[in-house]
């Protein structure tokens, strides 16, 4: 059940906010705090949350295969040079996630996360932020790898790796379904973006 938001905390005294007050939001819904701002994510579609559940599954059957010491999670609170944003999934180093859940950290810091992915909805208030605003903010927080999954018209995937001494995204590749994506960084991963839609 919903709870109704009171606003009179804030109504009087706009910005910028602390994640103490992102932290006094309803917990039944997506915040991310942004220079300052409080910013209300929409929940997703269900289509949209089949897609990031199957992300998911590949990146945990991709970890064990090799056996590496990696977290995955998403959505993912990650903090930012901005604040914190959060990813639909993310992929953690191992020791950093133990250590962040054994201090009761809020957030993973950025330069232990390996990759993040964004799924996009065309034509919605967040397409506009998962192409050029996160993009932006996870390069400069340190995270080595950005994954955009577009849904229409056909699926893709497009793959940005981070420049280190630049503190920006360069463009790797775009993989469209019927076609297999395949990475070995931050752990080898093998398959068609068509199957994210498998129902199967």
């Amino acid at each position: 059940m919903s709870v109704a938001y009171d606003d009179r905390d804030h109504s009087y005294n706009h910005g910028p906010y602390t994640i103490a007050d992102l932290d006094r939001m309803p917990q039944d819904e997506r915040y991310e705090l942004v220079n300052g701002w409080i910013l209300w994510s929409p929940w997703p579609s269900i289509r949209h949350d089949h897609v990031v559940r199957a992300l998911r599954s590949f990146f945990e059957r991709a970890i064990a295969n090799v056996d590496a010491d990696f977290y995955v999670s998403g959505p993912l609170d990650v903090f930012t040079v901005a604040g914190i944003r959060v990813p639909d999934v993310g992929i953690v180093d191992g020791a950093a996630a133990r250590l962040s859940i054994q201090r009761e950290e809020r957030a993973h810091q950025g330069l232990d996360v390996r990759l993040v992915v964004e799924v996009i909805s065309r034509d919605s208030g967040s397409e506009r932020t998962g192409r050029y605003e996160k993009p932006s903010e996870y390069a400069a927080s340190g995270i080595s790898h950005y994954w955009i999954v577009d849904l229409e018209p056909k699926v893709s995937i497009t793959l940005y790796s981070l420049l280190p001494a630049h503190g920006v995204y360069r463009r790797v590749d775009r993989v469209f379904a019927g076609t297999v994506l395949k990475v070995d960084d931050p752990l080898p991963i093998e398959f068609d973006p068509g199957v994210l839609l498998d129902l199967g």
